[in-house]
């Protein structure tokens, strides 16, 4: 059983930088801005709202998709086994 944690805590930081790459590829980056207003509800029209309903709309957004992923693991995972 120690040896599963030992695999998982040389894992995740290869997999965190697995994804700072693919979010810096050429294909993503371009579409930051674009998401980052679209999430947070900006347009020209309407620039003045603060910066923390942009962070409050990313968090909700990121934190949704975390909760869908992380069920389907466990249910697949419990599954499997």
């Amino acid at each position: 059983m120690k040896r599963v944690y030992v695999t998982l805590l040389l894992a995740a930081p290869i997999a965190l930088a697995a994804g700072i790459v693919s979010f810096a590829s050429p294909c993503v980056l371009p579409l930051v801005p674009g998401y980052l207003g679209y999430i947070g509800g900006m347009t020209r029209q309407n620039s003045a709202r603060p910066r923390t309903r942009l962070l409050l709309g990313v968090g909700l957004f990121i934190l949704g998709f975390a909760i869908i992923f992380v069920t389907y693991g466990a249910l697949f995972g419990a599954a499997g086994s």
